[in-house]
């Protein structure tokens, strides 16, 4: 693994009061891999990197269907730099949600239209050569694995979404929130766990396996404590925020960080995960991890 980079919207314009959402890029050093992009700023200085870092095209993961982790994506979809898009493609499920949602007036054409409409910006890829995260396997990079959210999770999550008689929340998160693609990223020695916007009941069972965990929801506080209290005794853990106004679609401001090792791109701007940065940073610290 070269590097990850996780993009801070510090130098934009407006940064403070415009939601420039999520971007991260991994470069295994042969293959670009980009999870999420949240805004044309973002893909504006994605295709930089490409072409600073001689790359024509990179797999591209969803992590779900909110504009502020998908904005940017037609920008680099129609300037020709996207080879394959993974993601959930509801459409292949609709069976399976009928029946969890269990209401014999509607039909499953409804289940469908609804879905398109609902899931609209992930609708809106199709035939961009898309990839179902369920349906295939994702062997494109040894570092780099999909793994979650669990399958009856996702589908019990969709059918309340669809469902009109239920709320449309699941475990304090939207729906589109709690069912986001989850990474599992190698870097050397290190695991790194991007979680996107998902609910913790989404993610619980997995934290303890990683000493880098990108806190979800752009590190929104009730999400992140349980995160914290789980991990109590694992106090050599990173912790990232993708975040930039503090507030919005979740948000930092109310996040206490006292004796975590929290690195924000509110604060910190890009954050560049690497091996050789890893050893610089345990030289000054006694650590062994850090972020700039």
């Amino acid at each position: 693994m070269k590097e990850i980079i996780v993009f801070s919207a510090k130098d934009y314009e407006n940064a403070e009061s415009t939601n420039y959402g999520d971007c991260t890029l991994i470069n295994t050093g042969t293959e670009l891999y980009i999870y999420d992009c949240g805004a044309e700023r973002h893909a504006e200085k994605v295709i930089q990197y490409m072409d600073e870092n001689c790359f024509e095209k990179a797999t591209l993961i969803l992590s779900h269907n909110d504009s502020d982790h998908f904005d940017g994506i037609p920008v680099l979809v129609n300037s020709g730099r996207i080879s394959a898009i993974w993601t959930t493609l509801l459409l292949k499920y609709v069976d399976e949600i009928f029946e969890r949602i269990g209401d014999g007036r509607r039909k499953q054409d409804t289940i469908k239209k609804e879905i398109l409409e609902k899931y609209d910006n992930i609708a809106a890829l199709s035939g961009c050569n898309l990839h179902d995260i369920y349906e295939e396997e994702f062997n494109e990079a040894d570092e780099i694995s999909i793994v979650g959210p669990d399958f009856d999770y996702m589908l019990n999550t969709v059918a309340k979404h669809l469902d009109s008689r239920e709320g449309d929340t699941m475990d304090g998160e939207t729906a589109y929130n709690a069912t986001s693609v989850q990474l599992s990223v190698e870097i050397g020695s290190h695991t790194l766990l991007l979680s996107g916007d998902a609910s913790y009941a989404a993610i619980e069972d997995k934290v303890r396996d990683y000493d880098i965990i990108q806190l979800p929801h752009h590190g929104k506080a009730c999400q992140a404590d349980k995160i914290f209290a789980q991990k109590c005794d694992q106090i050599d853990t990173v912790y990232i925020v993708s975040d930039n106004t503090g507030n919005t679609n979740g948000g930092s401001n109310d996040l206490n960080t006292t004796g975590h090792r929290v690195y924000n791109t509110k604060d910190y701007g890009n954050i560049c995960l690497n091996t050789s940065f890893f050893m610089r940073e345990s030289t000054y610290t006694g650590r062994t991890l850090g972020a700039r």
